[in-house]
């Protein structure tokens, strides 16, 4: 299994045109297809995501790979404040049925060709942000997880914004990654 985890820890970032507009940036994956669909094992899911690429096609992966169909996804989730955003940057109207067919039924949200990017600061599934299980047999705690792969991710992030010129807002929902895209581009850049 360590291999296995170790071969998903760098090779993917999240979904949609890292050379878009606009960059959201998370935490982690809840593992949908894990714990609450249950369409995968933990196991299956990670030999999905070690062939990932950088970026990834979003419907594919959910509804392909993942065999979730978007359309059943109800109630709110973080897909719809996103939406609202690529909405409003590509000057269409945003109300709730817009941004309810943007992400589950014309599944425009991740997409290579979308003005935007959906990034994971950390890669791997996990039931809660703190919980470490099922991972444990590798980093016996949350704070490990995050000393061994949190900055190289951090780096991987940082570099891939360097070499993709078009990207005019990053959205952070993660305080530690805000912490460290301040130290970094602080001076660099205009921020909000």
């Amino acid at each position: 299994m360590k291999d296995l985890v170790e071969s998903c820890l760098y090779n993917w970032l999240g979904y949609g045109n890292v050379n878009g507009d606009i960059w959201f940036i998370g935490t982690e994956e809840g593992g949908a297809e894990i714990w609450r669909n249950q369409t995968l094992t933990l196991e299956e899911s990670l030999h999905l995501r070690k062939d990932y690429s950088i970026s990834m096609n979003f419907k594919e992966v959910w509804e392909e790979k993942y065999k979730i169909s978007l359309e059943t996804f109800k109630g709110p989730n973080v897909w719809r404040y996103m939406a609202a955003f690529s909405l409003s940057m590509e000057d269409e109207e945003v109300n709730t049925k817009a941004i309810r067919n943007y992400v589950f039924l014309d599944k425009k949200l991740g997409q290579a060709s979308s003005n935007h990017f959906l990034c994971e600061l950390l890669p791997l599934p996990k039931k809660s942000k703190n919980d470490i299980a099922p991972y444990q047999n590798i980093w016996p705690s949350i704070i490990d997880y995050y000393k061994e792969v949190l900055n190289r991710r951090f780096d991987l992030i940082r570099n891939t914004v360097i070499e993709n010129q078009n990207i005019k807002l990053v959205i952070a929902y993660e305080s530690m990654l805000v912490e460290k895209i301040l130290d970094y581009f602080g001076e660099q850049h205009e921020l909000i």
